[in-house]
């Protein structure tokens, strides 16, 4: 049974989160242009998240140190080894533990977020992570349609 991945992305997105759904569904509906299977799709769009969060860490190691890049660093590191940890979840077919460790990362994205809010400084590197936030919705809503 063919479906369009891009459809069910983007009427997935809309019922998570309308306000969010345009500006995320662009994200990663580009990796997964042509898998017309649910766990492929989601493989893709979380490898392109393990790609995009390394590149947040490449920018935050530049950024020298302050308590909160310390948290963010550490953060970082960890939504690493969770988007690490839900491609093996993936992989053994174990959807809950895929999206456990799906929503461990938005978690360490908003605990970065958090570090720099309670300081009063604006992130250095708000922007990527935002996307890398998407990006991880955005594999959450792909990772549901796995049966």
């Amino acid at each position: 049974m063919s479906f369009s991945l891009a459809f069910l992305a983007a009427a997935t997105l809309l019922q998570l989160d309308g306000n969010a759904a345009a500006s995320a569904t662009a994200v990663d509906l580009s990796v997964t242009k042509g898998a017309t299977d649910p766990t492929k799709a989601t493989e893709l769009a979380i490898t392109a998240l393990l790609s995009e969060t390394t590149r947040v860490r490449e920018v935050a190691k530049r950024l020298g140190k302050s308590q909160e890049l310390d948290v963010c660093n550490e953060e970082i590191d960890d939504a690493i080894n969770n988007i690490n940890g839900a491609l093996q979840f993936l992989k053994s077919h174990d959807i809950s533990g895929l999206n456990n460790h799906l929503s461990a990362v938005l978690t360490d994205f908003v605990t970065c977020d958090d570090a720099y809010e309670e300081t009063g400084k604006k992130s250095p590197f708000a922007k990527i992570a935002k996307t890398a936030k998407e990006m991880a919705s955005n594999s959450l809503a792909l990772a549901s349609q796995i049966h």
